[in-house]
């Protein structure tokens, strides 16, 4: 009897520590089972004006599925395109109010909300992208407390391509701007209307191609973008490239529902922002160049402007900036100090 104890008692030992071993397995499965069961999986519906083949909407989408797989699926970004979940006058407010976790506008269209949003399109106060980008450096930290007051948060923000004239007709004198209606879609482009004289006529992306081919529209300051998706070349033959400002479409959150994801998802999705702001930025620079090619080749004649005409629209745009910045308060002063003084931003 002892001879079989001395026999069995390491076998037994082994059978113990195999148990063991797997009771602890199970229970450490178990506990990461129970963590991940007690993340649900956060669905975030996100509204944006634009159509499912643009650029923006495109990056957006990326940046979409980017979260999902890194967050496996706990975090999942639904985007609602081309208006349809809110009109795009609607979405910054419907956000707010809860009508949606997300959206994404045009920064300029909310300058009666903040005068600071209407900063990016001051006219002719940037040259190019590499300017933007400087601006959007100056000026994000400010954006970001704006939106914290309003509940929000700020993920990423791209610029559209430079703004450029488009007409029905040549532009030859400033006195071919009179009297001609123009579209505005903000505050910077309503007065400029104005002051050349022209007859200001508000319509939002989504009903400007009706609006060009009625005929309701014979002028507008527009990227390369706006022109190639509303098929301009049917009533506008003319492109003038004064590169009057580069405006961005700004993609936020509501606070609560970022406060709500776990803090290694929320890393992920803020990571995948920046990604998003990157590749972003490239694609509206590649993009730009394409929907040129695409304007040219629906024989739209494209020029640079009159010496003159483009004086006079200097001049404008001073004017348009310097009401602006009568109206300015310290937070907005302070940017365009750091955004015209400040080497270090890149």
């Amino acid at each position: 009897m002892p001879k079989l104890t001395a026999f069995l008692l390491p076998h037994l030992r082994r059978v113990i520590v195999w148990v063991a071993t797997s009771l602890v397995c199970i229970l450490l499965a178990g506990q990461a089972s129970s963590i991940h069961a007690a993340v649900p999986a956060i669905d975030i519906d996100l509204a944006t004006a634009y159509a499912a083949d643009n650029f923006q909407t495109r990056n957006i989408q990326q940046f979409a599925e980017d979260v999902k797989v890194a967050t496996d699926g706990r975090v999942n970004i639904r985007v609602h395109s081309g208006g349809r979940l809110l009109k795009p006058a609607e979405i910054f407010a419907g956000v707010r109010e809860g009508r949606a976790e997300a959206g994404e506008v045009i920064m300029s269209s909310l300058e009666k909300e903040e005068l600071l949003f209407g900063l990016d399109s001051l006219p002719f106060i940037v040259s190019g992208y590499e300017d933007a980008k400087r601006m959007w450096q100056a000026s994000r930290p400010a954006v970001e407390k704006a939106l914290e007051k309003r509940g929000l948060a700020v993920l990423y923000a791209v610029p559209w391509p430079p703004q450029n004239l488009y007409s029905t007709d040549e532009v030859n004198t400033i006195r071919d701007f009179s009297g001609r209606a123009m579209r505005v879609y903000n505050p910077t482009t309503q007065r400029i209307a104005e002051l050349i004289g022209a007859r200001p006529v508000t319509v939002q992306v989504l009903d400007l191609a009706k609006a060009i081919s009625a005929k309701r529209v014979e002028l507008m300051l527009t990227s390369s973008w706006t022109g190639v998706d509303t098929k301009s070349w049917r009533m506008m033959s003319y492109y003038y490239k004064v590169n009057a400002w580069l405006p961005k479409n700004m993609v936020f959150i509501r606070a609560d529902i970022l406060s709500r994801i776990a803090d290694a998802d929320r890393k992920v999705l803020m990571d995948a922002a920046r990604v998003a702001e990157a590749r972003g930025w490239q694609l509206s620079q590649e993009s730009d160049q394409i929907y040129e090619k695409q304007l040219a080749a629906n024989h739209v004649k494209v020029f640079g402007m009159d010496f003159m005409i483009r004086s006079y629209l200097d001049r404008i745009g001073e004017i348009v900036a310097r009401e602006w910045l009568k109206k300015a308060g310290v937070t907005e002063l302070q940017v365009l100090l750091k955004y015209t003084t400040d080497r270090s931003i890149k």
